[in-house]
């Protein structure tokens, strides 16, 4: 085909440069074996793939209109203007009905099936009630819900990592993902620091003390704040690292078992997380967000999307482990809908290439990732990995991408060095402690060749 004829014709540019790296089960980053009453909350030594779970709790109404005008808050920016225009009653009803149907155990299933073992769970800080105050609107009653879904994915093995994505006051301006699409950003402030690590010790401790969250290992603080505030390194991260380690010192939880707490890394661009964190700190762990649509220093070609892919390392210095925790096969919105080389049909075989190239690429700079997102309303799989999945984009089968020869050619002593599809077996369930060794191996193969693009091409 013409497309698979110009792909090949962009890949074999780089046969020069790229070379492989797969990740290994055995190998990789060695997440710590968290042995707990409650059960599993720590993949053993896996590379996190893992989707999120996007408009559960932070609706985005971008994502799935039809829903949202099925809810009664068509043409409105977030979730509280829609709390604002259908009232309290109205809105508990009508979220209600979103939040028990969006995400479902066939969901999970389905995520199973591929060989998913990480879901990233946004939420809003109004899901503790008694944080919101009043002449503030946020939907109430959604704590029943996320307690179904942890229970969900904790029953199938999935690792859960929770994010704070709408902060007190809202952390950036004019953006759905924070529950108030609002110019006016009042995050950074003494008052709502206070509010927003609150709700991570409160959070915190649902992790430790119900059943439903045994499996959430990683609790981020703060979802794409703005860059330009200092206090947000030196006041609210030290704060927020204090005080989920005091929730857990009061429920004598022991260094094994203490939660991974996560930040946006260097690369985010607000400054170096670490800087301020108080000595002996322990199970950090850091959030890049690679959105290459919006990367205006890169050149608007194929071949140079697959090359970055390949070989972007996106785990800043001493920030170890970082997970991309938001990334997508969207390209820029200039081009995504009108230019030939970029619109949807007829470019399957390039964006089959470029998910495979992230996700190698991903796995080699990082501790693994989460796609943004699960599903979508837009009709575009470029934004689900469901629907991506249906189109034959993304592989059912990820590890039929070790010899795909999108980033170069592997080669393994261990041939079972691979990760299971088997989520439910990735997941600590004996007593015995792991060590927390974060360390990576990088195992470098031959150059590409022709011959492993034609192979790929007919995978």
């Amino acid at each position: 085909m013409p497309g698979s004829i110009k792909l090949l014709a962009s890949l074999a540019a780089l046969c020069s440069v790229a070379h492989a790296w797969l990740p290994s089960n055995k190998t990789g980053y060695h997440i710590l074996g968290k042995p707990d009453v409650l059960g599993p909350k720590w993949l053993q030594s896996e590379k996190v793939r893992g989707v999120n779970l996007g408009s559960l709790f932070v609706f985005e109404p971008w994502l799935c209109g039809k829903e949202w005008k099925e809810m009664g808050c068509e043409n409105l920016d977030s979730e509280w203007d829609c709390v604002k225009k259908l009232g309290e009653e109205k809105a508990r009803s009508a979220f209600a009905g979103h939040w028990s149907s969006w995400i479902t155990e066939k969901d999970f299933d389905e995520m199973r099936s591929y060989g998913l073992n990480t879901v990233r769970v946004p939420l809003g800080f109004w899901i503790n009630e008694d944080l919101v105050e009043e002449g503030e609107y946020y939907p109430k009653g959604g704590l029943e819900y996320l307690l179904k879904i942890c229970e969900m994915a904790s029953s199938r093995g999935f690792y859960i990592m929770l994010e704070m994505h709408g902060a007190p006051g809202v952390q950036v301006a004019n953006n759905s993902f924070t529950g108030h699409a609002t110019p006016d950003v009042k995050f950074y402030s003494d008052k709502n620091f206070k509010r927003g690590v609150e709700f991570l010790k409160w959070l915190t401790n649902l992790a430790h003390t119900k059943t439903e969250m045994r499996n959430v290992g990683m609790i981020g603080v703060v979802n794409e704040p703005e860059g330009h505030h200092d206090s947000l390194r030196s006041r609210f991260y030290p704060d927020a690292y204090k005080g989920i380690r005091q929730v857990e010192s009061t429920l004598n939880i022991n260094t094994t078992n203490k939660l991974h707490i996560s930040f946006m890394n260097s690369l985010w661009g607000s400054g170096d997380p670490k800087e301020f964190i108080p000595a002996g700190i322990e199970s950090l762990a850091f959030e890049d967000h690679r959105y290459q649509k919006h990367d205006t220093g890169l050149v608007l070609n194929h071949e140079a999307y697959i090359d970055d892919s390949c070989t972007n390392d996106r785990s800043a210095e001493n920030e170890t482990p970082t997970f991309v925790t938001e990334w997508c096969i969207s390209p820029p919105d200039s081009v995504e809908s009108s230019d030939p080389a970029w619109v949807r049909d007829g470019n399957e075989d390039f964006y089959r290439a470029w998910f495979r190239a992230q996700v190698l690429g991903y796995e080699k700079s990082a501790a693994g990732w989460t796609y943004w997102t699960w599903k979508s309303q837009l009709g575009d799989w470029r934004w689900s990995y469901q629907e991506a999945v249906a189109a034959g984009i993304i592989p059912k089968d990820l590890d039929s991408m070790a010899n795909s020869g999108i980033c170069g050619t592997q080669h393994l002593d261990d041939p079972s060095n691979t990760l299971s599809s088997n989520p439910a077996a990735q997941t600590s369930s004996d007593s015995t402690p792991r060590t927390n060794d974060l360390s990576r191996t990088m195992v470098l193969g031959t150059s590409l060749t022709i011959g492993s693009l034609l192979n790929w091409v007919l995978i």
